[in-house]
């Protein structure tokens, strides 16, 4: 088993053995998805809350909704959460998201979603819901963002290209506007998967940028460590090392 936690410059994700661990995806969106200074943000299917932290720690002024489905990966974030020093900012709700009454409209809401409908699933169901498309069903989620995002609000989330491409076309028919792609690479040359934003009012061309995260060398590319400078401790893997040895 790995490591139970991940300490970020601002807060730790604890309790990692249940649901999903930590991953760039998460971090990336967290760390990219934005608008003008929003006052209210949305977190869909919050896993272990680290994007919902995220925005709480890059939005001050801001107020947090993180919903999770998955009573046991809900009660993680939660944790995750409390623990934090954003607790006070951020509510987190046990709810399906797109059954959910919120009673508001959100300024920017953020979405990890889960991709793999078509892959093996494995025996752990918690964490089956969280990689495996089972209660995210993509035209109606498409349909609960229009609803709950403000006319200048922004909506992000992160796709490979075959889900990303349904994905957008689903959106277009429904009012929700793709404004800009940045496709995420882990080293050149390998396999990709987008960030995208959206917007229910504004359209235009849809403007594409690319994100290199490693060279061929395998070390951080200096994009990579500029977005993250804020978030992530350089020396992360060694201070969990020296961690686990002491405990």
């Amino acid at each position: 088993m790995g490591n139970s936690f991940f300490h970020f410059q601002e807060f730790s994700i604890f309790s990692q053995d249940k649901g999903l661990k930590v991953n760039s995806d998460a971090c990336l969106l967290g760390a990219i998805a934005e608008t003008e200074t929003p006052k209210h943000c949305l977190d869909i299917g919050t896993g272990t809350g680290v994007i919902a932290l995220f925005l709480a720690q890059r939005y001050p002024e801001a107020s947090v909704t993180a919903i999770e489905i998955e009573q046991v990966v809900y009660e993680q974030a939660k944790e995750n959460i409390e623990n934090s020093k954003f607790a006070e900012r951020i509510t987190s709700i046990h709810a399906d998201a797109l059954l959910f009454n919120y009673g508001q409209t959100y300024d920017l809401i953020v979405c990890n979603p889960p991709y793999f409908k078509n892959h093996l699933e494995k025996t752990d169901s918690e964490k089956n819901r969280a990689i495996h498309n089972k209660s995210l069903d993509t035209l109606t989620l498409i349909k609960r963002i229009h609803d709950i995002l403000n006319p200048a609000g922004k909506f992000w989330l992160i796709y490979p290209p075959q889900e990303a491409e349904e994905f957008n076309a689903l959106a277009a028919e429904n009012n929700l506007h793709a404004l800009k792609a940045i496709k995420i690479y882990n080293k050149p040359g390998k396999h990709y998967r987008s960030i995208f934003c959206y917007s229910k009012t504004e359209k235009s061309a849809l403007s594409e940028e690319k994100l290199l995260l490693m060279g061929e060398d395998g070390e951080k590319t200096e994009d990579f460590r500029l977005l993250m400078r804020g978030f992530y401790l350089e020396n992360t893997e060694m201070y969990k090392r020296s961690k686990s040895q002491s405990n």
